[in-house]
């Protein structure tokens, strides 16, 4: 496990032990949350791109929402 020392003004410093208590467990949380958000956002950018990329539909948006609606009931998903 890497150390690591940060200096904090004292108003910081002093939000975080009211907030956190444990310093070392809420940047380590704070790090999990961050690496979740980019890869989410990583995600969401493969997904635009995939959608971008899939071409035009021939279908209307009430055409499409039906379709996503009965593969979801059909999955037990909704």
């Amino acid at each position: 496990m890497g150390k690591m020392s940060v200096s904090l003004d004292e108003q910081s410093w002093s939000w975080l032990e009211e907030q956190a208590g444990d310093a070392e467990t809420y940047v380590n949380a704070l790090i999990h949350q961050d690496q979740r958000r980019k890869g989410a956002e990583a995600e969401l950018r493969d997904m635009l791109e995939n959608a971008r990329n899939s071409g035009v539909a021939n279908r209307t948006p009430q055409q499409i929402m039906a379709d996503v609606q009965t593969e979801l009931k059909l999955s037990g998903r909704l």
